[in-house]
């Protein structure tokens, strides 16, 4: 008797034409049939093991395991393929939690740890020789981590890399960005040019001017957007936490202090060990970012978190605005109102940037250390995407 199993979300997709539709073909390659996604599904997303899904499905586990290789090297191949697009989304999410699970899980095993000993000292003579005393003693041992939480990470990128070939990353990576009406750096298409870019930071560049562009939903085909509200947040909200998500993907300790917090910047972005922060403003502007007024109220902000921040122990800090384009003049004004604040420099970083940021510390996390960004932001500067 058959195994028939119901198709997930790829698998209903992948029928969306009807029962008795052939499967699509590109390039070749026709598309996995819903039986072979969801097998993929189980065992990538929901952990099930290959033993487990061959019982389930009434083959051998070496069967399981050809199609799991087929399914993930067909999607590898068909970056542009609307099921493609939407089981890397949803793999791609898988492996960023277990990339950050496993982070969690190194760091705390480098942890120092106190070892107390406990010793009992008799004397050898005298009036006291029955006499004992209990002797304490205290270790802090430090520890290198556990190097298991290493080879597990590794397997992961390993395994993100596999969902894009190295020659279509390479040409993805150095394609121009696609260009809005106005000249700027558009959001579309950014799961294609930043395959290692979690896919809820893939409408940064878009909502930098103020466009609420449903990016992951088009990409998923039908796989819901968040389920989080976000559709009713204003765009300028969910700019400033698309940035604070950046950042926190990049490895610093984000502190979100945002909208209805008085006179503050919308967030600070920290690096303890490296002893440098960052003070972040987002600014949704539909045709860029002009200075304004702002110089004033970015000026307090400088004042206020660079004397908390010196005062923690981080005493190297910059100001850096984020936002869909800059001026030249508007950045040499407020470097110009900012000699006399507490910030080393002030960066004008564009939102297309700040995606290759996450993207490419993703794809090198291996040899990517948040110390090599100070040298980024160092200086007056616009950094361009």
């Amino acid at each position: 008797m058959k195994h028939k199993s119901t198709g997930g979300p790829a698998a209903k997709e992948h029928g969306a034409a009807g029962p008795g539709a052939p499967a699509q073909a590109t390039n070749g390659r026709r598309a996995p049939n819903p039986r072979d996604c969801r097998i993929y599904e189980r065992h990538v997303l929901d952990g099930e093991t290959q033993e487990a899904l061959a019982a389930d499905f009434g083959i051998s586990r070496q069967r399981v395991a050809k199609v799991v290789a087929k399914v993930e090297g067909w999607t590898a191949g068909h970056p542009d393929h609307p099921l493609a697009r939407n089981m890397r989304v949803r793999v791609m999410r898988r492996y960023e939690t277990l990339w950050n699970e496993t982070m969690a899980g190194f760091q705390r095993s480098r942890e120092n740890r106190e070892v107390v000993t406990e010793r009992t000292l008799r004397p050898t003579a005298g009036s006291m020789a029955d006499a004992a005393a209990v002797v304490v003693e205290r270790t802090v041992r430090q520890h290198p981590g556990d190097v298991r939480f290493l080879n597990v990470g590794v397997r992961v990128i390993d395994r993100q890399q596999r969902l894009w070939p190295r020659g279509d990353v390479a040409e993805h990576d150095s394609a121009a960005p696609s260009r809005d009406g106005l000249g700027r750096p558009s959001s579309s298409g950014a799961a294609t040019r930043f395959p290692f870019l979690p896919a809820g930071l893939c409408d940064l560049a878009d909502l930098a001017r103020g466009v609420r562009n449903a990016t992951e939903r088009n990409a998923t085909e039908g796989v819901a957007y968040r389920g989080d509200g976000d559709e009713e947040k204003p765009a300028s909200l969910l700019f400033e936490e698309r940035c604070a998500d950046a950042f926190r993907s990049l490895g610093f300790v984000v502190k979100e202090l945002g909208q209805g917090c008085g006179r503050t910047a919308d967030c600070l972005a920290l690096a303890p060990a490296d002893r440098f922060g960052l003070v972040l403003d987002a600014k949704v502007r539909s045709a860029g970012y002009t200075l304004g007024t702002d110089d004033r109220q970015f000026c307090d902000y400088a004042t206020r978190h660079g004397r908390e921040l010196v005062q923690s122990g981080i005493d190297r800090i910059y100001f850096v605005v984020i936002g869909s384009g800059f001026r030249r003049h508007d950045l040499e004004n407020l470097a110009g109102y900012m000699a006399a604040e507490p910030v080393r420099s002030v960066s004008f970083l564009e939102a297309h940037a700040l995606m290759r940021l996450v993207n490419d510390s993703i794809q090198h996390r291996d040899t990517f250390r948040l110390a090599d960004l100070e040298g980024l932001f160092f200086g007056n500067k616009i950094i361009e995407g």
